[in-house]
């Protein structure tokens, strides 16, 4: 289980509110008006999320969203970095202007005055004078025991960029397109999920037959059972789903609870057999940030 980590990164809320530079492109963020309670909704899901992982016996570094700048999606820290084993880290370039102000939050140094020391081995922010964005592990789906990469091209995931981190980082590249609703998926998160021995992925939304039948035997030659969810069940947030492990190392699955209710009961019994599931409720984050748990959480490894 050394390719799935105890220790991870969240990021409370406390500035937090639909982000109006992101809904063009994110179907799944709600365009209802915010009323004054969202905020403080957003920071009580945060915590029960954050609790019950916790309790699950996996360590948590949380870290105030203090800074002065305006970070609406401050909650979803894994879209502008990555953790890789022995605290190496990559920084992405951001599509929202706003959103590259989470870089200047200060989580870095917070984290060395909480034991971490990052070594930061690759920066891509510079492409966001290009246009070029990669929005971390929301763009980019690892599956860290194999060195595959996977990415559904977006306005937040650009081909280019995408093969150069897998050059740098020595990731064999599966790229493809994915549609929801008539749009590009915003981020390949979304849509999949790589797990311990499975996979869960919406494959109805990957409509070339070609790119689907890629992914398919590339999941099936990593060993990984295809747990295939409906449009439903995606929009639900359940392929925004992430595998960790305990002290123990015994495998935790986090989701959400809008996401576990999706679950049917053939799938559930397939998902149980490789690992124990942990949920909460977070559907104001869900429903504002257009994102869920997975997108909550930074792996550290």
């Amino acid at each position: 289980m050394m390719y799935f980590t105890s220790n991870i990164l969240m990021i409370s809320p406390e500035k937090f509110r639909a982000n109006e530079f992101t809904m063009n492109d994110n179907v799944f963020q709600s365009r209802k008006v915010v009323d004054s309670e969202v905020s403080i909704k957003a920071l009580e899901e945060f915590e029960e999320l954050k609790n019950t992982i916790l309790d699950n016996g996996i360590s948590v570094y949380s870290i105030k969203d203090d800074s002065l700048h305006d970070t609406p999606d401050a909650v979803f820290p894994n879209n502008w970095i990555s953790f890789h084993h022995k605290n190496n880290a990559v920084i992405y370039p951001m599509f929202a202007e706003n959103r590259r102000l989470e870089r200047q939050s200060g989580i870095l140094r917070k984290l060395q005055k909480k034991g971490i020391n990052i070594e930061i081995t690759h920066d891509y922010s510079c492409f966001e004078n290009q246009n070029k964005f990669l929005e971390g592990t929301g763009s980019v789906v690892l599956n860290r025991k194999n060195n595959i990469a996977y990415c559904a091209q977006s306005n937040r995931s650009n081909k280019e960029l995408f093969i150069k981190f897998c050059n740098d980082l020595n990731y064999s590249p599966v790229l493809f397109n994915s549609i929801y609703e008539s749009k590009p998926i915003y981020h390949t998160n979304v849509l999949m999920s790589i797990c311990n021995n499975f996979s869960v992925i919406c494959l109805e939304s990957i409509e070339n037959q070609d790119e689907k039948h890629n992914i398919i035997k590339s999941l099936e030659d990593s060993e990984l059972d295809i747990i295939d969810i409906s449009y439903d069940q995606m929009s639900s947030y359940l392929g925004n789903c992430i595998q960790l492990v305990d002290k123990e190392l015994s495998p935790k699955l986090v989701m959400s609870s809008s996401a576990f209710k999706s679950i049917k009961s053939n799938q559930l019994s397939r998902i149980l057999r490789h690992t124990e599931i942990i949920h909460s409720d977070i559907k104001t984050i869900e429903n504002y940030g257009g994102g869920s748990a997975r997108c909550m959480i930074a792996e550290i490894f």
